[in-house]
C-alpha cells in the first residue's frame, strides 16, 4: 500500500493518482485534493484539514488500545 506524498494516508494501489516528474522521481496521492495543494506548493504541516486528521488518528488510536485492554481484562 502506498502512502500519500502530501497527507501520508495509506490508500488501496487502484485508488489515486501516481505522479511521474521529469526527475524520475514518484509521487502518489490518494485524493485530487492532495494533488492540488501539493501542486500549489503548499506544506503539509500548516494546512489545517491535515491536523485535524492527525489529532483524530491519535484518538481514535488511543480508544482503541483501551478497548483492548479491557477486552483483555475482561477475558481473565
Amino acid at each position: 500500500m502506498p502512502a500519500c506524498s502530501f497527507c501520508k494516508n495509506q490508500y488501496e494501489f487502484p485508488r489515486g493518482t501516481t505522479v511521474v516528474q521529469k526527475d524520475a522521481s514518484v509521487k502518489y496521492f490518494c485524493s485530487s485534493k492532495c494533488r492540488k495543494n501539493s501542486e500549489m506548493g503548499r506544506r503539509s504541516k500548516k494546512v489545517k484539514w491535515i491536523k485535524k486528521s492527525d489529532v483524530m488518528k491519535a484518538e481514535k488510536e488511543k480508544k482503541e488500545a483501551t478497548y483492548k485492554t479491557q477486552q483483555e481484562a475482561k477475558k481473565k
